[in-house]
């Protein structure tokens, strides 16, 4: 599902998330799991409260994807 990020860019564009947009609202980011980097774009795998999440920013789109992998 698309949806909005807010990031922390410093030496990098969009180095990490901290927060992004879930339902109706935004979300904070409490931690980062994981992170990659792929020829397309990004992925991190974030914890949001209880649940983690899946956010993958495509840069040819410029779009943000988020999925939810553990309620």
């Amino acid at each position: 599902m698309r949806c909005r990020v807010e990031t922390y860019s410093g030496f990098r564009l969009h180095e990490y998330p901290r927060r992004f947009t879930w339902g109706d609202g935004w979300l904070e980011v409490h931690g980062i799991v994981a992170r990659w980097i792929t020829p397309g774009g990004l992925g991190f795998k974030v914890q949001a409260g209880e649940r983690l999440f899946l956010l993958k920013h495509h840069q040819v789109q410029d779009l943000w994807e988020v999925a939810l992998i553990s309620p």
